[in-house]
């Protein structure tokens, strides 16, 4: 059994990616961004949103790719709760976890009061031994460091612990963190982009996540 589950957020614990593609949408519209943007876009979902302006207009300058960000922000803050209902089997995975005494954290690439919004709602706070968000660290996934803080803070060697997520960004974050790594098909990326991270696990659902945390390590399942 892993002691410590560091769970991505959005497309992982929640269902939030047709929620967040609707707000890429409005703005794209609004913009009138060429065609293409949405689907680059969407793509990108798991890094954080002022990286994702730099990838996509790598010509524009820092005002414009914080005007677009501040502009997706706006519409998503109101909408937080509404776009990012739990996946099935999320409550239930996490009871079991904790009844198991497996530690269990966030580490997204979201701003972590979005997520503590979702959490608050949801009545999670229970289940969860910290978050880490985009203003927590200095480099985002797939850099290792929201790994390592949470490591340190938590006092749980890397070879107890696991990386749950959706994109790759989190699977390559878990590879540089040395730590292994279960690919879920819940997301933005698909079972195909996934296998390039060479994760440990790739799975297709929160009960076959729940089965490989508890169980240990048992080999690749795709």
């Amino acid at each position: 059994m892993y002691k410590l589950a560091i769970f991505d957020f959005d497309g992982t614990l929640v269902d939030s990616t047709p929620g967040i593609i609707d707000v890429m949408k409005v703005v794209v519209d609004e913009y009138q961004f060429e065609e293409g943007i949405l689907e680059e876009w969407r793509h990108l979902v798991g890094v954080p949103l002022p990286k994702q302006m730099e990838i996509i207009f790598p010509d524009r300058d820092e005002d414009f790719h914080l005007e677009v960000a501040n502009r997706y922000r706006a519409i998503y803050d109101t909408m937080a709760i509404e776009i990012c209902p739990p996946f099935p089997h999320m409550k239930p995975l996490l009871r079991n976890l904790k009844d198991a005494g497996v530690v269990v954290t966030i580490a997204s690439s979201k701003r972590s009061n979005l997520v503590q919004v979702v959490i608050d709602h949801h009545d999670l706070n229970d289940y969860f031994a910290m978050v880490v968000g985009a203003q927590e660290v200095t480099h985002h996934k797939p850099h290792p460091e929201s790994v390592h803080i949470t490591v340190a803070k938590l006092d749980i060697p890397h070879e107890h612990t696991i990386v749950i997520g959706d994109s790759t960004f989190d699977l390559d974050m878990a590879r540089n963190a040395g730590v292994d790594a279960i690919g879920v098909t819940t997301g933005v990326h698909t079972k195909e982009m996934l296998e390039r991270s060479d994760p440990t696990h790739i799975v297709e659902d929160l009960v076959a996540v729940e089965k490989i945390i508890l169980n240990g390590k048992n080999g690749k399942s795709v």
